[in-house]
């Protein structure tokens, strides 16, 4: 499935879905919603959005239970645990933030045996049995932060990319749609470096990046990141090296140490989804599904270019969750 292609043509969804309802429709429902884990701000966000729909809906005359049920660390075999358990409840629908492309074709009952219905969040998968996807288009996001790049670096320089981990679609997606754009568009900045893989895991996202500015630092222009931990740990292996000021730094997605860096100009740029967006969209979505609605096979979320000079903007507190989520504060 080619993702980028199907977000060219589909149809997006925006806040404030109306969903009506007949007199013999079911007033009552019951949603699971399985993140890919439940210690990083941006689970935290998609479930303060499932809740929201939820209340809204309520406010509607239909009562959606939201079944939250995730493992504090990702982890893929536990997770296909909780789908599997989802699938042989009284549910009226699951949505599911896979930690793998193929993590569940064939291998729980969902995708082969229940004709519960599934909407995939925050990644694009090619399974079976997903009815729709609420996602961010990941390539675009990437192709934003390469203009950001180029923009800073005034379209000539060396440049480093930071991946994340390999198969994982949406980190991948925003690399592949970074280094398209810039050699499609740039010519005269030189990527010198774009096979390094940070993680989750700090102290090796940390290594990786004092290992690539031991190796460019003196001939480095910009960096860009394509996570928050690859980001978090370039920006604290920068000011090690006190290259804050020489090097443009743009990354994605946002933490509490990304933004504080956004306002003292550390880091010029970050391109941020919004995690809020997918868990409202999520359950207001699979809520008309289920109520006899045509949904688009793609709901694209959207992302939202941070810098210094926007971010206390309308704009990018909403994708930030700033009014959703404490944690985020």
């Amino acid at each position: 499935m080619n993702l980028a292609r199907i977000f060219a043509m589909a149809v997006s969804f925006s806040f404030g879905t109306t969903i009506i309802y007949s007199e013999d429709e079911p007033r009552e429902i019951s949603i699971a919603v399985v993140p890919k884990g439940t210690n990083k701000e941006r689970w935290q966000a998609i479930h303060s959005g499932a809740m929201k729909a939820s209340k809204e809906l309520a406010n509607e005359g239909l009562v959606v239970n939201i079944l939250w049920k995730g493992n504090l660390d990702p982890d893929r075999n536990e997770q296909i645990q909780v789908v599997d358990t989802f699938t042989g409840q009284r549910l009226s629908g699951i949505l599911v933030a896979s930690l793998g492309q193929n993590q569940f074709t064939g291998q729980v009952h969902v995708d082969a045996n229940s004709d519960l219905p599934m909407i995939y969040i925050d990644d694009g998968l090619d399974a079976e049995r997903a009815i729709s996807y609420v996602a961010t288009d990941n390539f675009q996001g990437g192709a934003i932060a390469a203009d950001r790049i180029a923009q800073l670096m005034e379209g000539v320089g060396n440049l480093i990319v930071v991946r994340h981990e390999q198969g994982d679609t949406n980190t991948e997606a925003r690399e592949a749609g970074f280094i398209e754009r810039i050699k499609s568009r740039y010519p005269s900045i030189r990527l010198i470096s774009m096979d390094q893989h940070a993680s989750d895991d700090s102290e090796k996202a940390y290594g990786v990046s004092e290992y690539l500015l031991n190796r460019y630092g003196r001939r480095l222009n910009a960096v860009f990141a394509s996570s928050a931990s690859g980001t978090d740990s370039m920006l604290g292996a920068l000011r090690s090296f006190n290259l804050t000021e020489q090097v443009h730094l743009v990354g994605y997605e946002a933490s509490v140490a990304s933004l504080e860096a956004i306002r003292s100009g550390e880091i010029k740029g970050l391109v941020v989804s919004n995690p809020y967006r997918m868990g409202y969209l999520g359950v207001t979505t699979l809520v008309d599904h289920i109520q006899g609605g045509n949904i688009p096979t793609i709901v694209d979320t959207g992302v939202t270019l941070v810098t210094q000079s926007n971010i206390d903007s309308s704009e990018v507190q909403e994708a930030l969750g700033f009014e959703q989520s404490e944690v985020l504060r």
